[in-house]
């Protein structure tokens, strides 16, 4: 359970702390490390539009939404892709009600989410995307330091995800960009452009901004499969109801 102590008192140590920051970021990088969480008053969605999508895209879109009562702006839940265990992925990550934690190293920076556990890699070290590389939830991202500002690519995304809770299709074209910098002692900012043609007409994007969490650590969330196993079939296996079968064993009915 997370137990916040007085938020002057965080403040003040925040600004603080800041002062060297402000100093090292005009002769190197910029220190962006801390954990994160999505600003109370923003939204969870990217934009407050729904971006232009192609026919096809546009398709799927409704599609995930049918039959939604009009003031509810999400997908239908038995059709979201986590629902069936696989995570959030990214940019949907973002969007979430969940922290992030940024940890800067040598040649690469880490952002650790709490919801599914997903890691991403942002690799400063000058590689480029190799051939053939595989799609994943995460991509593969690289970056570097302009100044105050962590600027960001992001492909080889696979379009097994939804890009935010509306139920926003994208393709395994998308390439994102953006650009995080600290905007204050205490509030990260994330400018993120999308880049689909098959599925988007133009280039869309939103500006994110999160508070510094100084008392917080990152927990464990794995999201709707921990509730499924706890209140279902993890009771039939503490019962004795479910025996644990090779595929091979299940095939043949044994």
């Amino acid at each position: 359970m997370r137990n916040p102590f007085r938020v002057s008192i965080l403040t003040a140590a925040a600004v603080l702390a800041f002062a060297p920051v402000l100093l090292a970021q005009t002769g190197g990088a910029p220190d962006l490390s801390g954990i994160w969480m999505r600003s109370r008053n923003v939204p969870g969605e990217f934009g407050a539009e729904v971006p232009p999508m192609l026919p096809a895209a546009k398709r799927i879109y409704d599609e995930n939404r049918r039959g939604q009562v009009p003031d509810r702006d999400e997908g239908l839940d038995e059709l979201d892709p986590t629902i069936y265990c696989l995570p959030h992925g990214y940019p949907r990550a973002l969007t979430l009600n969940y922290p992030f934690e940024i940890v800067q190293a040598r040649g690469v920076v880490y952002m650790l989410f709490e919801s599914s556990l997903m890691a991403r890699r942002i690799y400063l070290d000058g590689r480029k995307l190799p051939e053939s590389y595989p799609t994943s939830f995460m991509g593969f991202s690289t970056g570097r330091y302009d100044g105050s500002t962590l600027a960001v690519e992001t492909v080889g995304l696979n379009d097994l995800t939804w890009m935010d809770g509306r139920a926003i299709p994208h393709s395994e074209d998308l390439r994102i960009t953006e650009r995080i910098r600290r905007a204050s002692p205490t509030a990260l900012e994330i400018d993120i452009q999308f880049h689909d043609p098959k599925t988007f007409s133009r280039p869309w994007g939103d500006k994110k901004t999160f508070e510094l969490r100084t008392d917080w650590q990152i927990m464990e969330h794995i999201g709707y499969c921990e509730d499924r196993f706890r209140y279902n079939y993890g009771q039939k296996v503490f019962k004795g109801t479910v025996r644990w079968q090779s595929p091979e064993q299940a095939e043949s009915g044994r």
